[in-house]
């Protein structure tokens, strides 16, 4: 497939999961041309091919839509389709409960109702050209062949920052100690109530219990069962941690996930509420920090326990500080009673470089604020924010009415 003569000069944004998604969706209903590259073959990101099935950040402390635009609309198509779509309170806080299969299919309908997006999955970004300022021309493969496009704006929504990386690796932070991967698996035949309160305790307990006496891998002593969208499903959710190596290891690493999950599954059916459990299907590696740009602003734990708030705010969140250390496992550090901070534009935007943003997972935030910020609603707010601020770039451009710099 060849690009049209309109992707020229088009948003070029790269990742096709939530703040892709929100960027090229943004980006067209400001009447722009958008090219959505996608590494895999299909929509959907990390909700879709992890299979994430509660949707955080969409909701403040009350479970009120905490941004407006794209984010309220993802949750009512998604309700529309799928009448088990449910807000649902976790903790302290709100998330929506979806079948990530349905998220797929509705992002992708929803992706082809804009005649202005031109979709390639199956796709990487080979190189990128840069002149002063700007990027001026990407190169991409898709199907084994070459393209160049010369774009009027970037958005890296790859959740690894893999754009800005071929750009120059300085130009994002791997610091350490990097937060744990997850992967999922759905399980179905599952006795309705097994895990409610507090049977379900009861159940993680256990697992913890056989991890430390080597009856199951360590990792499984992290692991964490949920309900699932129906009555007989539950998802198993395993904790794996990961080093600086971890893209060269992917293939390794996953299938000894894979083997971690089905031994807890093994273990589980010595109960008579899981005798019957099944695996029906199994995500790929979920990574939570693969990576965060050099951004104008870097967005930091302080800025999130203070709530603070920015004149050049993209959007708000209001998620706790949940952080999947490495070794310790998962510790939440909720936000005050009723308050929210600010994620600011300059966050989103890479130092040195007008034309290119990095949105989602690989926003500029030190590691305990992207652990904050980092979540699906936020992704689709902080999507929809730099897709606008990209589509204006292509109007001043056509119309030669407003200096780019006023934009930035």
């Amino acid at each position: 497939m060849s690009p049209s003569p309109a992707d020229n000069g088009a948003v070029v944004v790269c990742g096709a999961g939530a703040a892709g998604l929100a960027a090229a969706l943004s980006a067209a209903q400001t009447e722009a041309h958008v090219l959505l590259l996608e590494a895999a073959d299909r929509l959907g990101g990390t909700v879709t091919h992890a299979l994430i099935h509660t949707l955080a950040g969409l909701y403040d402390w009350q479970g009120h839509f905490i941004n407006d635009g794209l984010p309220p609309e993802l949750a009512m198509r998604l309700h529309a389709a799928d009448p088990r779509t449910c807000r649902r309170k976790m903790g302290r806080a709100w998330v929506l409960q979806v079948c990530p299969n349905v998220y797929g299919r509705i992002v992708t309908e929803w992706i082809a109702e804009e005649a202005a997006i031109t979709v390639c999955c199956g796709s990487r970004v080979a190189q990128l050209f840069q002149t002063g300022r700007r990027i001026t021309e990407v190169e991409y493969v898709t199907d084994g062949e070459a393209h160049c496009i010369r774009p009027v704006a970037v958005i890296d929504a790859t959740g690894t920052a893999e754009v800005v990386r071929q750009l120059d690796e300085s130009l994002v932070c791997d610091d350490g100690p990097r937060a744990a991967g997850g992967w999922i698996v759905r399980g179905a035949g599952v006795a309705p109530g097994a895990l409610d309160f507090p049977k379900g305790l009861g159940v993680v307990r256990a697992l913890r219990e056989a991890a430390s006496t080597g009856l199951l891998p360590w990792q499984c002593g992290h692991a964490w069962i949920d309900s699932g969208i129906d009555a007989d499903e539950a998802f198993i959710k395993l904790f794996v941690p990961l080093d600086n190596g971890w893209r060269d290891r992917c293939g390794e690493i996953s299938r000894a996930a894979q083997a971690a999950a089905q031994a807890v599954v093994e273990f589980l059916r010595q109960w008579p509420d899981f005798a019957r459990i099944e695996v029906v299907q199994s995500g790929s590696l979920g990574v939570r920090d693969g990576g965060r740009i050099r951004g104008r602003y870097t967005l930091t734990a302080s800025d999130v326990r203070e709530c603070r708030t920015f004149a050049d705010a993209a959007c708000r969140c209001a998620w706790p500080i949940e952080y999947w250390d490495p070794q310790r496992g998962v510790s939440i550090e909720y936000l005050p009673e009723g308050s929210h901070y600010e994620i600011p534009m300059r966050a989103l935007q890479v130092d040195g470089i007008d034309n290119l943003w990095a949105v989602g997972k690989c926003l500029s935030a030190d590691r305990l604020a992207h652990a904050s910020a980092r979540v699906v609603g936020a992704c689709w707010a902080m999507g929809q924010a730099a897709g606008g601020a990209a589509a204006r770039l292509q109007v001043a451009r056509e119309t030669r009415r407003e200096p780019v710099s006023a934009i930035l």
